[in-house]
């Protein structure tokens, strides 16, 4: 593989340590076994995600605007164009040792993180992931904290601890300003807020300069993929399919305890300020679950009893697949609860699974569901900066309350390497700005503008100087259950008004996600949710066992439930595909096995080998924004 030029500079650009230590073994230079595995291991990852996988990372995948017509058409040119931005690890580090040199930071501004909060004399400020970093409100944090609620230049904020406490030493009055600035207590101009697609503008020459060795690169390719409307009509229904069957029709159960809690507080008639709210001493803080992943225990629902039938009956006839009939749909919608309104708009991504072109136009495909986003623009935003107009047209988006304001929200990641994920340019006139370096202006709103109100029992926003409710849109793909990506208070306000509206995401089997086997599940030509195996490390001899030993009841274990050569092995939404009948591939799904800390590898029934023949080959996926019609 690493013969191959393309791949070694896209595995060289996403992991520079894999490229030294590759070539250092074909050099000779690293005779280890164990390593030289561990790196072959790495490369082969790679390798089935250079060619089987469509996520856009690096130069690994490119992205392109499709079209709906009447006929299909693909057509791929040689022009693609990388746009390379600043690597936020690098930059950050960049960044940080300027902010911990006083004499430069001089004519820098800072202003205090709206994040921070003050409780039993100290002061809170979230830190990497879902970690909290917290120190005593001394008189001279005091004087800081109420200076730079605004922004102020550094060396005035510095003249004003002098003048405050003469007798301290002075080297002491600028490393507490380099510790809060290290610990993000206070944010730097330097750090560009999320609206700023490439965070290097704001930086002065001299540190543009040094940092420009490293860089991140988003590839958007010379390619023109043309569609007909029956695949957009395919996914209309599935869409709509998905909603009928949401788990939550009414917003999640911690969403709805916290609406409870709302109204038994203030009541409906009161608009009670943000962070009045959110403070877990005076108000009620964040809904449960908010600062960690936490998943309360629940009883059985009709809902679950229905599919753990549904799926064992699958099992038991040896049925890889399930075809819903409306009559399925309508009982598990019941089972499921009243829904009041649907959910304004929101992303598909899929698969389309067609022989070629031809087929296509006859209307012969599948559409194989990977996932559903939580609002239009959640995947695509990170990409507005290549195709300006599908950003705009975000603007035209309805609400859940019909007179509401959509406003955009603005926010750093929970975690440096996710910095670019959230950068997005404004195309909306008004944002919310939180946990940033911004300056107060037009259209520039804080968390202190901000107060919540309840109204039929619905969470609502609404700016607390006029009353106008306003619906916040997070154009971030980044999961905010799983991995600790956002501060809790970018969540609160990116969900809370859509809290009350059908919670639309993959298909989620409830209980039935503990049974060792769940059948694909298709409804006319969508595939829902695919065929899943769980494959557990204990069915499987132990380490000591020879690859070949180790193969021979894996087979076995297949044979006997029926899962085929071709799977994807899955971990929350990532994918790499795997053929089960090649030695490399095994040694993959072993090593999973061994380092899982579940001692468990979840498999995926895999597409059919020409499912991507209508575009060439490619792996490919199609986000496709969706609004409800009425």
């Amino acid at each position: 593989m690493w013969a191959d030029d393309a791949f070694q500079q896209a595995v060289s650009g996403a992991s520079p340590d894999l490229a030294r230590r590759v070539q250092a073994i074909l050099d000779g230079h690293s005779p280890k076994v164990r390593r030289v595995r561990r790196a072959a291991l790495a490369t082969a990852r790679y390798a089935i995600r250079y060619a089987r996988r469509s996520t856009p990372y690096g130069l690994f995948a490119g992205v392109a605007l499709i079209e709906f017509g009447d006929v299909a058409e693909v057509h791929f040119g040689e022009r693609h164009r990388a746009a390379a931005r600043p690597d936020p690890v690098a930059l950050d580090a960049t960044i940080s040792d300027w902010e911990a040199n006083a004499e430069r930071m001089a004519d820098v501004d800072v202003c205090l993180n709206n994040l921070a909060r003050r409780r039993g004399g100290r002061v809170y400020v979230p830190s990497e992931g879902a970690s909290e970093f917290s120190l005593a409100v001394t008189p001279a944090v005091a004087l800081v904290l109420d200076a730079a609620r605004s922004p102020i230049r550094y060396s005035a904020l510095a003249d004003k601890l002098a003048a405050e406490f003469p007798d301290t030493d002075e080297r002491r009055r600028a490393g507490l300003l380099v510790e809060l600035l290290r610990v993000r207590l206070l944010r730097s101009s330097l750090r560009a807020p999320a609206t700023v697609v490439d965070p290097a503008d704001p930086l002065p020459a001299a540190l543009r300069e040094i940092q420009n060795r490293a860089a991140a690169p988003d590839l958007r390719l010379d390619a023109t993929v043309r569609l007909p409307h029956t695949v957009v009509t395919e996914a209309e229904t599935a869409a709509t399919v998905l909603t009928r069957l949401a788990m939550y029709p009414a917003g999640t159960s911690a969403w709805r305890r916290y609406a409870e809690q709302f109204a038994d507080r203030y009541g409906e008639s009161a608009e009670v300020p943000l962070e009045l709210v959110t403070d877990p001493d005076k108000g009620l803080g964040f809904p449960q679950g908010f600062s960690q992943v936490f998943e309360p225990p629940r009883p059985m629902t009709r809902r679950d009893r229905l599919l753990l039938e549904m799926a064992g009956t699958a099992a038991v006839e040896g049925s890889r697949s399930v075809v819903l009939s409306a009559a399925m749909i309508e009982r598990l919608e019941a089972a499921a609860g009243k829904r009041t309104v649907v959910p304004p708009h929101l992303e598909l991504c899929v698969q389309v699974q067609a022989d070629s072109t031809q087929a296509l136009e006859r209307g012969d495909f599948r559409l194989r569901l990977s996932t559903v986003s939580r609002a239009a623009g959640s995947m695509t935003g990170r990409f507005w900066h290549l195709f300006p107009q599908t950003g705009a047209a975000c603007a035209g988006l309805p609400t859940v309350e019909p007179d509401a304001e959509l406003v955009q929200l603005s926010f750093h990641a929970g975690r440096v390497q996710a910095d670019l994920l959230t950068r997005a340019p404004q195309v909306f006139p008004r944002l919310v700005s939180v946990g940033e370096f911004r300056h107060r202006g037009k259209g520039v709103l804080f968390p202190s503008d901000l107060a919540v109100g309840i109204r039929d029992g619905r969470l609502y926003l609404a700016e607390a100087a006029t009353g106008k409710h306003l619906e916040l849109l997070a154009p971030t793909a980044i999961n905010f259950l799983w991995n600790n990506y956002t501060p809790p208070l970018a969540r609160f306000l990116a969900e809370i008004s859509r809290a009350g509206v059908p919670q639309v995401t993959w298909f989620d089997w409830g209980a039935a996600w503990a049974l060792p086997f769940t059948p694909a599940l298709h409804y006319r030509r969508s595939i829902l949710v695919s065929a899943r195996w769980k494959l557990q490390a204990r069915e499987l001899p132990c380490r000591t066992a020879t690859l070949e030993e180790w193969a021979g009841q894996l087979h076995a274990w297949m044979d006997r439930v029926g899962v085929p050569d071709r799977v994807l092995l899955t971990e929350d939404d990532q994918q790499l595909s795997l053929d089960l009948r090649q030695d490399m591939h095994l040694d993959l799904l072993r090593t999973h096995l061994v380092a899982s800390p579940t001692g468990v590898a979840v498999l995926q029934e895999a597409p059919p080998s020409h499912a991507d023949g209508w575009i060439g080959g490619r792996a490919h996926g199609l986000v496709i924004p969706l609004q409800a019609r009425s």
